[in-house]
Formats: C-alpha cells, structure tokens, sequence
C-alpha cells in the first residue's frame, strides 16, 4: 500500500507525519528556530527511515499550505512541489484555518471561525459551516471578526484563546475548542479521505498569504479551496 506524507509548517513546530493506515504510524517535529533544525527535507528522511518506509513508497503528499510564517510555509510548499514532481505524484493542499476547523468539528456543533495571526496586527479568519468555507478575509481584528461573524448567535473558536475574541463579538456565545495550531493527524487523515475524491489533488500547490485571491473575493463566490 502506497504511503500519504503530510508536511505540516504553518505554526512554531515542523511536523511531518507518514503511513498507510487511517492514522499516521510515525511522525516526527522540530520546532523551527531550534538551532539543530536545518532541513525540511532532512526532517522528511527521518520519518520515512522510522517508517521503514522510501521516498519511493509514497503515493500522495498531503501538505498545510497556510496561512503562517510566510517564508517557513513558502518552504515547505517548494520542498512538496519538488518532491511531488521527483516521484510523479501529487499534493492534497488544505489551509491551516481549515484543518483548525476539521479538528474543533470531532467536538464542537455549529459555526466555526479559526483565526490566524498576520503580520502588522492583523489576522487571517475563515468561517465554517457544516464543514464548508462561508467566507475568508484578512485585516485589522476589529473590523474583520466582527464581519465574518456577523448575524451569528454561538460560534466556536480555533486558534485564539476566547478571551482574544469575545470582546470582539458582543451578544455573541464565544466557544472556546483549545485548537490553537493544525495537527499533523489531522492533515494526514484529512489527505486519506481525499484520496476517493481525486479533484481535491493537485500536481502545483501554492502559498496562502494575504495577497491570496481566497481573502478578497465577494462572498457569492466562494468555493472549497484547493
């Protein structure tokens, strides 16, 4: 059985996991400012030595491509997109907003905004719907939550403390999931499902920032990214 990669680089830890079954059987993380990380693709080798497994047993590279540290997460997208065109395979891409709100959806009923910090005081938010992306901006906290929660009676929050957030949202029931980065296992196992849905795998994947077409679009017309 082919294995799925999942290369995780959006928050302070690298994290790679690795497998072929419903959940990853190694993974391995470096915190990014640790001095003895030098290497993604270092980091990738020691998995699949772990594993017992080569570059040539994986089948799919499942890949957070933010929103994070820019330069960390533009990366860890060339490192995926070399790998990925090496072997002839190709790449599930999810932004870490979304997989904040896979993981808080396993407890958690009803809308849910994941937020991201972003350079210059601001932060990426994205709304989730049963699973589906209602809408994904970018800016100053003040003016963004506010907008994107709009309307709503009870949301629940990946990725701040609520504290960071009710404030915000006055009249609004603010749930607090404890989510405050992606997980590895949660992208691997996301990038298993996506398997039996081959439109969601991409050969090219790109970096989301806040120039990124996704933050700015007219909420008419939104679609799932991929």
């Amino acid at each position: 059985m082919r294995h799925v990669l999942a290369l995780e680089a959006s928050s302070m830890t690298f994290t790679v996991a690795v497998g072929a079954g419903e959940r990853p059987g190694f993974q391995r993380a470096s915190r990014r400012q640790d001095p003895e990380f030098t290497l993604f693709g270092a980091l990738v080798a020691e998995t699949l030595t772990a594993a017992g497994a080569t570059f040539g047993d994986i089948g799919a590279i499942a890949l957070d491509v933010g929103p994070g540290g820019l330069d960390y997460i533009r990366a860890a997208v060339a490192y995926a997109n070399g790998l990925a065109f090496s072997l002839g395979v190709k790449i599930f891409p999810v932004s870490s907003l979304e997989l904040m709100a896979i993981e808080a959806r396993q407890a958690h009923q009803g809308p849910i905004l994941s937020l991201k910090k972003a350079p210059g005081g601001n932060i990426f938010a994205a709304l989730f719907v049963n699973g589906e992306i209602v809408e994904m901006r970018h800016g100053p906290p003040g003016s963004v939550v506010p907008t994107i929660a709009a309307g709503l009676e009870t949301v629940s929050v990946a990725g701040p403390p609520r504290e960071d957030v009710a404030g915000l949202l006055p009249g609004v029931t603010v749930i607090d999931t404890g989510i405050a980065d992606p997980d590895v296992t949660v992208l691997y196992q996301a990038a298993k499902t996506a398997l039996t849905a081959p439109e969601r795998l991409v050969p090219v994947a790109s970096a989301l920032n806040e120039a990124s077409r996704i933050f700015h679009e007219p909420v008419a017309d939104r679609h799932q990214y991929r």
